[in-house]
């Protein structure tokens, strides 16, 4: 059965692809799985040229969509309860927002409504989205790419980039606490 999925994703237009690695996501379809399925169709250089497309587009639009047109509707809601959003300060940005992305466990789509709604620049949150994404988005689509192809090489060197990727965020996390604050990488 997953033979002729990917068989059917391998005859489909990219760009379709491309439109549902952009949109899912917004809605909570977990990332990993749309990578696998992606390194699995259309192999590591093409699945991962879609993946950074994806990326471009729905970063873009998960930004949008909490800062824009949730924020105000969302800020409205919880003063009526007593409540205040927080917002980030702008000596707070750039941390706040490597701390969000590298969050293990944080769906990237909560990590995205999380950054607009506070508030966080978009010339902040947009470029420093990318690097932790993609750091394991080649992992998944290497490994999606193995899986497919049953190559036990494969799959160790996509896990490893995994687990390399990872272990990176825990040490960022770790000087992080160690530090107070994140002065130390951002500078």
């Amino acid at each position: 059965m997953i033979e002729s999925i990917i068989e059917a994703l391998r005859g489909s237009p990219p760009w379709m692809y491309l439109l549902a690695l952009s949109f899912l996501p917004l809605v909570g379809i977990p990332l990993s799985a749309l990578w696998l399925i992606t390194g699995a169709a259309f192999g590591p250089r093409d699945g991962f040229l879609l993946i950074m497309g994806g990326m471009v587009v729905n970063f873009a639009l998960a930004y949008l969509i909490a800062n824009r047109w949730l924020r105000g509707p969302l800020t409205r809601l919880f003063e009526k309860r007593g409540i205040k959003i927080p917002e980030a300060k702008p000596a707070e940005f750039v941390k706040l927002t490597i701390a969000i992305r590298i969050f293990p466990g944080l769906p990237n789509v909560m990590q995205s409504y999380l950054l607009g709604l506070a508030n966080v620049p978009f010339r902040i949150y947009y470029p420093l989205s990318f690097p932790p994404q993609i750091a394991i988005a080649v992992g998944f689509v290497m490994f999606g790419n193995s899986l497919a192809n049953m190559e036990g090489g494969g799959l160790i060197m996509a896990a490893l980039i995994i687990v390399a990727a990872g272990l990176l965020m825990s040490i960022i996390r770790k000087r992080r606490a160690a530090a107070g604050d994140l002065d130390q990488i951002t500078s």
